[in-house]
C-alpha cells in the first residue's frame, strides 16, 4: 500500500473515532465543556476532510502523469 493510501486510512479512522465521540456526547448532558469538545471535534473533522481532499487530488494528479 502506498504512503498516501496509508494516510487516507489513518484519516478515515480518525474521522470514525471523532464521529463515535460525537454520538456519545449527544447522549450526555450539554454542559459548556461538552459544547467546547464538540466544536473542537467539528474543527478537527473539517481539517481531516480537507487533508483527505488534498491527498485525493494529489493521487489523481500523479495517476494522470
Amino acid at each position: 500500500m502506498s504512503a498516501s493510501s496509508d494516510k487516507m486510512l489513518d484519516l478515515l479512522q480518525q474521522l470514525s473515532v471523532l464521529n463515535q465521540l460525537e454520538d456519545q456526547s449527544r447522549s450526555d448532558s450539554k454542559n459548556s465543556a461538552a459544547l467546547v469538545d464538540s466544536k473542537r471535534r467539528q474543527s478537527t473533522r473539517k481539517k481531516i476532510r480537507a487533508e483527505m481532499k488534498q491527498l485525493a487530488s494529489h493521487a489523481r494528479q500523479e495517476s494522470s502523469k
